[in-house]
């Protein structure tokens, strides 16, 4: 790890105990975005999520996936995309989490594949502690990527808006961009990301 202090020398006590959710987005037949060579969105926020996982329980925090595979959460009884996002949240809320982080990656409309950017969500309206998660998590990411441009935005998104606890969701790259495609296909370019949320998340509780 070149950028600051080592994990191990932090004081990760800030997490001890926490309950923090992590929301691979995507998943199962829902693939989200795709790279110029196929690379899946939902794999890539897997394994960031994986990643992220170990290090927080590392740390002491207690930490569910709302997928630990490459599954959707839809039933026999509810095969759309809204009953798979409801039932994220719904996970946030049953188990009293004390964040919830639903884990990314974007392509632009266009599909240019030059266009690239880190983008921190928090939900629209709730400037207070959602802000300041996405701030702490926001600067760490553009610390350790380097990406510019670089944004903070008020997000609309379903699990943003109707999770029951302070709550962000990441794009800290473009899978349109060729290269970084290429990055993510690596585990050391998931294993990075999943770093900056960390610290990300110690600066918050702490």
């Amino acid at each position: 790890e070149s950028a600051g202090p080592a994990l191990s020398d932090l004081d990760l006590s800030p997490l001890r105990g926490r309950r923090i959710v992590l929301d691979p987005g995507h998943g199962g037949r829902f693939r989200g975005a795709r790279g110029p060579n196929g690379l899946a969105e939902a794999e890539v926020n897997l394994g960031v999520a994986l990643y992220l996982r170990g290090l927080l329980e590392w740390a002491g925090a207690t930490v569910s996936l709302t997928r630990s595979a490459d599954v959707d959460l839809t039933t026999p009884r509810d095969s759309t995309l809204a009953g798979d996002l409801a039932r994220r949240v719904a996970l946030a809320d049953s188990l009293r989490s004390d964040v919830f982080v639903s884990i990314h990656h974007n392509s632009n409309a266009a599909r240019d594949p030059v266009l690239n950017e880190t983008q921190t969500y928090y939900p629209a309206g709730r400037e207070g502690a959602d802000l300041d998660l996405a701030r702490a998590i926001h600067k760490h990411m553009v610390h350790v990527l380097g990406i510019s441009p670089a944004r903070i935005m008020a997000g609309g998104f379903y699990v943003l808006r109707n999770a029951p606890v302070p709550a962000v969701l990441g794009e800290p790259a473009m899978l349109s961009n060729p290269v970084i495609e290429g990055r993510l296909t690596l585990a050391r370019s998931h294993e990075i990301e999943a770093r900056a949320y960390f610290r990300g998340l110690l600066e918050y509780f702490a």
